[in-house]
C-alpha cells in the first residue's frame, strides 16, 4: 500500500492538513477533532513543549511562554529595526542567532525560528499519522506568493526538522485556485485574493482545460489580520486613563487580553454592527496588587472599525493596483475573485474587492481550508505520477539581477516570469589584468543594487585577464517551479566554474540542525507512543459498543426473522471479529479503517 501524502498549510495564525480520499480534497482534523490548529508553540510552567489548541490556552495565562505569528520572521535575517517592530505585535523578543539568523526567546529557552515552525509541521505530522494509522513523511507545503527564496529555503529547512519530506513548495495563491478548480470546473481568468493572518498575496491565473498558469503575483508579507487587531488594540490602550494606560502598554498579561478581545470584536463585526468589549485586570501584573489594575467595557461599532482600518485596507487596494498595472490589465477583465484567510470574511474587505473589481467575489468556499485542500490535491497528483488533472505553471515572484558597475543591476529573470526557467547572460571583467571576479546576485525590483536584496555572490578566482573583452563571464540563474534559485558562473577561458552561496538567509550550522532532528524524532515517537494508548482505548470503547448492537441486532432477527436481519447480524459480527484481532495485534492502521466503519454503525443518526 503506497504511503499517503499531505498537503499543508503552514500559517501564520493557524495551520491545516489535508489529503485526498476517493479523489476528494479534505481535510485532516487534529487529535482534538478540530480542522485547523493555531500555529503555536509554548512550554508550561513545568518545562513541557505544547503546541497547537494547548498552546493556545497557555497563551491566555502566560503570553511570555508562547511563540506566536513565527512565519513574519522564517527565512530573514535579525536586524535592530526588525526587532523593534516585532515589539508591537509579538509578546516574545527577537533575538540574533550566531549566523545573523532570527531566533525567539520563550520561557527562558531561545529557539531558532525554524524550529518553531518545525514543531508546528511535527504536530501536523502526527495528526495525519493517527488519521491514517500509518507513517507519513511526503507533503506538499505552500508558502505565500511574494515569499523569497530564503524564506522557502526556511521552510524546507523547517520541514526536513520534522521529518517530512518536500515534495513541493507552492504558492497559496497556486494552490487556493487548483482546490477552486476542481472542484467547480472553472476556466477562465482568476484572481486570489489571500490576506491571512500575517501576510497578504494576490495572484492573476489563467486556468483552461486543467492548466493553472499564473500570470501575476504581488504582496505585502507584513500584511495581516494581527495588524488590524493591532490597531484595535491602540484605540482600547487609548481609552484607559494613566497610569494604567502605560503599564498596561508595557505588561505582556494585560497586551494578550486586550489582543484576545480585539480579534473576537473584529469576528464578531463581520455578522454584526456593533460588539461590546469588556477586558478585566489590565495595567501592571507585577505589582500584585489590585489598585496596579483596572477594567474596561467599551463598545465598538462596524463603521469605527472600518475607520480604524482605513490605512491597512488603502495598502490592501494599492497592490491590487500595482498587481493589474503590472500584468496590464483592466480589474473588470478578471472572470472571478477568490478570497482566500480569514480575514476575507470581514464585510469591508469583500466591499472594497467587488467596488474595485466591479464584481461580487465568490463565497461558499471555506477561507480557511482552501490553501490546504489545494495543496493536497497537487501531492496526490505528484505522488501518482501520472497525467495530472491539473498542470501548474507559476511564475518569478521577484525579479533577479546581476549587480553591475557604477552600483546598477541588470535582470536576468523579471518577476512575473513563468517558471522553471533558466537565464543566460555574458559578462565582461571590470578590467584588464584582474585576477579575480564577484558577481553579486540581487532580488526586487529596483535600478540601483542598494535598493534590492543581496542574495550573494560568486566569486571566480585565479583569473588571468588579458583584455575584458578577451574573457568573458557566463552566468547562469536557474529558478525551479518552487521559485528556488541557483547560479552558476563559469570563465569561459578557462572553464572553472562556481556556484552561489546565499547570504541574505542565515542557515543553521549543520551539527544543530542535526541535534533539533534527533529531538524531535524523540518527541515524536515519545507522543506516537501516547497517542497509541489513547487511539487503542478509544477502539476499545467502540468495539464495546459494536458489541451491544450486535446483541440488539440478534435479538430483533430472532423476534422479527428475515434474510435481510440475518445479514446485517452476520456483516457486524464480521466487522466486530476483524476488530478484535486489529485490536489484539494493535494494528494501528485497521484499527483507524474499522474504527471509522464502526463509528458510523454505532453513531446516532
Amino acid at each position: 500500500m503506497r504511503e499517503p501524502v499531505i498537503g499543508i498549510d503552514l500559517g501564520t495564525s493557524t495551520s491545516a492538513v489535508a489529503t485526498v480520499e476517493g479523489g476528494r480534497p479534505r481535510i485532516i482534523p487534529n487529535r482534538n477533532g478540530a480542522p485547523l490548529t493555531p500555529s503555536l508553540v509554548g512550554f508550561s510552567p513545568k518545562g513541557e513543549r505544547v503546541v497547537g489548541d494547548a498552546a493556545a490556552r497557555l497563551e491566555d495565562e502566560l503570553p511570555e511562554n508562547v511563540a506566536a505569528a513565527t512565519k513574519r520572521f522564517i527565512g530573514r535575517r535579525w536586524s535592530a529595526e526588525l526587532a523593534e517592530d516585532a515589539a508591537s505585535i509579538v509578546a516574545y523578543p527577537l533575538i540574533e542567532g550566531p549566523n545573523g539568523e532570527i531566533r525567539v526567546e520563550i520561557a527562558g529557552r531561545v529557539l531558532p525560528i525554524t524550529q518553531v515552525s518545525a514543531m508546528i509541521l511535527g504536530e501536523l505530522k502526527l495528526d495525519a499519522q493517527a488519521y491514517f494509522g500509518r507513517p507519513v513523511t511526503q507533503c506538499v507545503i505552500t508558502v505565500p506568493a511574494n515569499f523569497d527564496d530564503p524564506q522557502r529555503q526556511a521552510t524546507k529547512e523547517a520541514a526536513q526538522i520534522a521529518g517530512l519530506e518536500v515534495m513541493r513548495i507552492v504558492n497559496e495563491p497556486t494552490a487556493a485556485a487548483v482546490a477552486y478548480g476542481l472542484t467547480q470546473k472553472f476556466e477562465g481568468r482568476a484572481l486570489v485574493f489571500d490576506l491571512g493572518g500575517g501576510t497578504f498575496d494576490v495572484s492573476i491565473l489563467e486556468v483552461e482545460r486543467g492548466v493553472f498558469q499564473v500570470k501575476a503575483t504581488g504582496g505585502d508579507p507584513l500584511l495581516g489580520g494581527e495588524d488590524f487587531d493591532a490597531r484595535i488594540v491602540q484605540w482600547l490602550l487609548a481609552q484607559l486613563p494613566e497610569p494604567f494606560r502605560a503599564a498596561a502598554r508595557n505588561d505582556k498579561l494585560s497586551l494578550r487580553r486586550l489582543h484576545v478581545a480585539a480579534e473576537t470584536a473584529k469576528r464578531e463585526l463581520s455578522v454584526a454592527e456593533e460588539a461590546f468589549l469588556s477586558v478585566r485586570g489590565l495595567g501592571n501584573h507585577a505589582a500584585g496588587t489590585d489598585a496596579s489594575l483596572t477594567d474596561l467595557d467599551t463598545a465598538l461599532t462596524r463603521p469605527f472599525f472600518e475607520t480604524l482600518s482605513e490605512p491597512l485596507t488603502r495598502r490592501c487596494m494599492a497592490v491590487c493596483q500595482k498587481l493589474m498595472t503590472e500584468a496590464r490589465l483592466e480589474p473588470q477583465s478578471v472572470d472571478v475573485i477568490l478570497l482566500v484567510g480569514g480575514m476575507t470574511r470581514v464585510p469591508l474587505i469583500r466591499r472594497l474587492v467587488a467596488d474595485f473589481f466591479g464584481k461580487e467575489p465568490v463565497t461558499g468556499v471555506n477561507p480557511d481550508e482552501v490553501v490546504a485542500l489545494g495543496a493536497a490535491v497537487h501531492a496526490s497528483e505528484l505522488a501518482a505520477q501520472a497525467d495530472s488533472q491539473a498542470l501548474l505553471i507559476d511564475v518569478a515572484s521577484h525579479s533577479l539581477s546581476v549587480g553591475t558597475l557604477g552600483g546598477g543591476v541588470r535582470k536576468l529573470v523579471a518577476k512575473n516570469t513563468p517558471i522553471p526557467t533558466v537565464a543566460k547572460e555574458m559578462f565582461l571583467p571590470g578590467r584588464a589584468g584582474q585576477n579575480e571576479a564577484r558577481i553579486e546576485i540581487f532580488q526586487g525590483e529596483h535600478d540601483f543594487s542598494d535598493e534590492n536584496v543581496k542574495l550573494g555572490e560568486v566569486v571566480l578566482k585565479r583569473l588571468q585577464v588579458v583584455e575584458r573583452a578577451g574573457n568573458p563571464l557566463e552566468v547562469t540563474f536557474q529558478l525551479s517551479s518552487e521559485g528556488t534559485l541557483s547560479v552558476k558562473a563559469v570563465d569561459t577561458i578557462s572553464g572553472q566554474a562556481e556556484t552561489l552561496q546565499l547570504e541574505a538567509r542565515a542557515e543553521l550550522p549543520r551539527a544543530e540542525l542535526e541535534k533539533l532532528e534527533k529531538e524531535q524524532r524523540a518527541y515524536a515517537k515519545d507522543r506516537e507512543k501516547k497517542d497509541a494508548v489513547i487511539s487503542s482505548n478509544s477502539f476499545k470503547r467502540l468495539l464495546d459498543k459494536g458489541e451491544k448492537l450486535a446483541a440488539l441486532l440478534q435479538k430483533s432477527a430472532e423476534e422479527n426473522p428475515s434474510l435481510e436481519a440475518e445479514a446485517l447480524v452476520g456483516s457486524v459480527k464480521s466487522l466486530l471479529d476483524q476488530g478484535r484481532a486489529a485490536f489484539k495485534m494493535q494494528n494501528a492502521a485497521q484499527m483507524v479503517e474499522l474504527g471509522g466503519r464502526l463509528h458510523q454503525l454505532v453513531s446516532p443518526r
